[in-house]
């Protein structure tokens, strides 16, 4: 689950060796999991505040304000937000036949998947600029495209070091699990028989679960529905009672307690919000206020 503002550029009008695609903003929550995920292009993360881990090729890295992960086209990643103190990032997604040229002139060359940043603010306000450039024409996709290189450029002077990660990975047991709470959660879903359809013990799925992810698979199971009921909240016009029963709840009265406990309003006040919502100038403190005041939509990066 997070909070998340972001741009994305569905066409581009011009060939070139190397081109933005999509960028943004996000504070998670506690747990938010992205992921297990193949993407298409390269998405460079930089870690704003908080914590949180990244699994890529059995490797896991422990990240913190301050630290850059990368993604590459083709791996499968998996990546987590600490409970305790959990992360906010931005991206930065890009491709081109020159990408990987750049990337390799980099600290994440020759497999490299994390880095600790020298500063993080230039970086920071590169994605901040890419905001403006949202209207979809020649213009506003150069600028985007000039902006990319200077994020790129500021990647190959970083003077930081590259992040070291450690043998301990995600149990394929709990990325099942996760795979299929996210394809069966709109039905009524029990642990019970998340257990039968892995071939598992119960009691064990659910300590491996809990150990690994510290939480437990029902309350990441409520986690899930409550994320796509917000999103169905700000873009449909669907009763409150439709969506809770939409995303697995089978009682109206349950759905509301837990949106409230778990966003800090009511389905209610959230949709209106979302609905009035008024586009701003940003900054990164404006942008900040506005994460920190939005609801949990189901954008995940």
């Amino acid at each position: 689950m997070e909070q998340a503002l972001f741009l994305k550029k569905e066409h581009q009008q011009v060939k070139k060796e190397l081109h933005f695609d999509f960028c943004g903003f996000s504070k998670t929550l506690p747990y938010h999991s992205f992921g297990p995920a193949i993407r298409q292009d390269y998405v460079l993360h930089v870690v704003m505040e908080g914590k949180g881990t990244y699994h890529v090729k059995e490797q896991q890295y422990h990240l913190k304000k301050g630290d850059l992960f990368l993604i590459r086209p083709g791996d499968s990643t998996f990546y987590l937000a600490d409970g305790d103190d959990p992360w906010m990032y931005c991206w930065l997604s890009f491709n081109g036949p020159l990408a990987q040229k750049i990337i390799q002139r980099s600290l994440f060359k020759e497999d490299q998947y994390t880095m600790v940043s020298s500063g993080i603010s230039a970086y920071i306000d590169i994605i901040l600029e890419c905001m403006h450039h949202s209207q979809e024409d020649l213009v506003n996709e150069l600028e985007l495209t000039a902006l990319t290189y200077r994020f790129l450029s500021l990647l190959l002077k970083d003077g930081g070091k590259v992040g070291l990660g450690e043998q301990k990975v995600y149990s394929s047991l709990v990325i099942e699990t996760v795979k299929y709470i996210e394809g069966h959660y709109p039905h009524h879903l029990t642990v019970e028989e998340i257990a039968q359809q892995l071939s598992i013990n119960r009691s064990h799925l659910s300590r491996v679960f809990k150990n690994q992810l510290g939480t437990s698979i029902k309350e990441y199971l409520i986690g899930v529905r409550i994320n796509r009921a917000a999103f169905l909240l700000s873009l449909t016009n669907d009763s409150v009672e439709s969506i809770a029963y939409q995303v697995g709840f089978n009682s109206l009265v349950v759905f509301s307690r837990m949106f409230k406990k778990t966003t800090g309003e009511t389905a209610t006040s959230y949709r209106k919000r979302m609905k009035n919502e008024e586009s701003r100038n940003l900054s990164l403190d404006t942008l900040k206020k506005e994460l920190a005041e939005q609801a949990i939509i189901s954008w995940s990066t």
